[in-house]
């Protein structure tokens, strides 16, 4: 099938781009985005993705009023086809307005009391991971890209019945785009090749940090005893000179403080060395209480069918609701409830050398780790 894309000179494969290089169900493409005020009175957390192998498109706009101290969540999914080049479905929509530059993210309204217009612009060149590629009992696990950027934001947000204007100035964002196959993540069941346990996707501690310094843009992933993850990779983008330098940390240091009850990580000091032997002390707090990952779809579990991103749901579905967050422990329903989520991970504030800025942290322990008291 023909669409405007093939009408450019960027073919990959001998076929047109309604269909990708591999017929594993599990391949995916996503826009990742939290956008969050710095004061924190408001956080967004937006996604789409395209699962060409499934026929889905399927999104989230989720908005965490922390007044409240309630996470409204709204999630999307259409078939995908013929309809290749909408970039939403129902009352959300994404729109590319400058490659690696700018975004803009509309939510309009629906009956979960949220709606936002908000825009996206880089303040950094993106950050590339290292390519992600994992086999088990012959089969290809995992094989996957992604890249980060920091940026501002611009536009407003609705919930509750108030209004938030966000300006360049007083809102951060961060975002990340990855595609390919990743582990556990997509089309609604992963595949058995073994009477042995799946390997947990993470262990340990896991870390994925990215923030907007100074005169610096910085991403790291730290994961110590998982398998699905590298246990050390990061870039860092020097913005102090005529053009943007990239360089790597080769050593991260930690003492961390966890949110009571849990093992989510509240705040704590980092030290950084990089390959050019520079060292620097970071402390981090979180802005406010992280929201519930699941929200947005996230893991087998999300979206109310426990199926996850990238199952086929029909022409359109439109779901959500709203969870009370206001306790970093626990994520309720409006009745009281206790769900079984966790929480998930949220905007922090960094501090270094007497400057305050912003970033994002997708952290916590699982299984046993003694040095911070978890068996």
């Amino acid at each position: 099938m023909l669409s405007a894309l093939d009408d450019t000179l960027h073919h990959q494969l001998p076929t047109t781009f309604d269909h990708v290089g591999t017929s594993d169900h599990r391949f995916y493409d996503r826009y990742w985005f939290s956008l969050f005020a710095e004061n924190g009175e408001c956080m967004v957390v937006a996604t789409l993705g395209v699962y060409k192998n499934t026929n889905v498109l399927d999104g989230a706009g989720c908005v965490l009023d922390t007044l409240e101290g309630k996470q409204h969540n709204l999630r999307i999914s259409r078939q995908l086809r013929p309809d290749l080049e909408h970039m939403g479905a129902g009352p959300l929509r994404f729109e590319l307005l400058e490659p690696l530059k700018c975004h803009r993210i509309v939510l309009e309204e629906n009956e979960f009391g949220h709606q936002f217009e908000l825009e996206f612009e880089a303040t950094a060149p993106p950050h590339e991971e290292s390519h992600y590629l994992n086999h088990r009992d012959g089969r290809l696990v995992q094989d996957y890209n992604r890249f980060d950027q920091a940026g501002r934001v611009s536009g407003w947000v609705s919930v509750g019945g108030r209004k938030y204007n966000a300006s360049k100035t007083t809102w951060t964002s961060v975002r990340d785009h990855s595609w390919g196959l990743r582990y556990r993540h997509a089309g609604g069941f992963e595949p058995v090749t073994s009477d042995e346990a799946p390997p947990p996707a993470m262990g340990g501690l896991f870390n994925w940090m990215l923030w907007r310094g100074k005169d610096y843009s910085c991403w790291f992933l730290l994961n110590e005893g998982g398998d699905m993850w590298h246990p050390l990779d990061s870039s860092m983008i020097l913005l102090d000179g005529d053009e943007p330098r990239e360089i790597r940390l080769v050593n991260v240091e930690h003492n961390l403080k966890f949110y009571e009850g849990t093992r989510r990580i509240r705040g704590g000091i980092y030290t950084l060395t990089d390959e050019e032997g520079r060292i620097r002390t970071i402390q981090i707090s979180a802005v406010k209480e992280p929201y519930a990952y699941v929200g947005p779809g996230y893991g087998y579990g999300g979206f109310q069918d426990g199926k996850g991103h990238g199952v086929f749901r029909g022409k359109l579905h439109v779901e959500g609701e709203i969870w009370d967050v206001s306790d970093p422990a626990v994520v309720r329903d409006l009745d009281g409830n206790k769900l079984p989520f966790g929480m998930g991970e949220g905007p922090i504030r960094v501090e270094e050398d007497g400057e305050t800025t912003y970033g994002h942290l997708a952290g916590g322990i699982s299984g046993p780790y003694p040095r911070y008291g978890f068996s």
